[in-house]
């Protein structure tokens, strides 16, 4: 599958990122691109709902932890909103389940 990548708004007024399909080796410039203009853009929180990603694999894991580098070197945070189970045992698994604040 492929994937979609949208930035908004969230109702807090945090920018989002709402990724759907696959975060994986064919869609990892796609998906740090896009987080990338939202960092400069001027986001200082980014929320990154996974709740539409189906399928991550560790290259999907290697562009959340690039991305948070990113991120803090611009002083911006990440938080990571309704992730799958599936995704959160992979964090697990990884031992980064901490790394990121995860909201429901």
């Amino acid at each position: 599958m492929d994937l979609s990548v949208t930035h908004d708004v969230d109702p807090s007024g945090r920018d989002r990122l709402t990724a759907q399909g696959s975060i994986d080796l064919a869609s990892r410039e796609q998906f740090l691109e896009a987080g990338r203009k939202a960092l400069r853009d001027g986001a200082t929180t980014l929320a990154i709902d996974l709740s539409g990603v189906t399928f991550m694999d560790s290259t999907g894991i290697g562009s959340l932890v690039e991305l948070t580098r990113d991120a803090e070197d611009g002083g911006a945070g990440i938080v990571l909103v309704a992730p799958s189970d599936r995704i959160v045992r992979l964090l697990e698994i990884t031992g980064l389940s901490d790394t990121w604040p995860v909201e429901a």
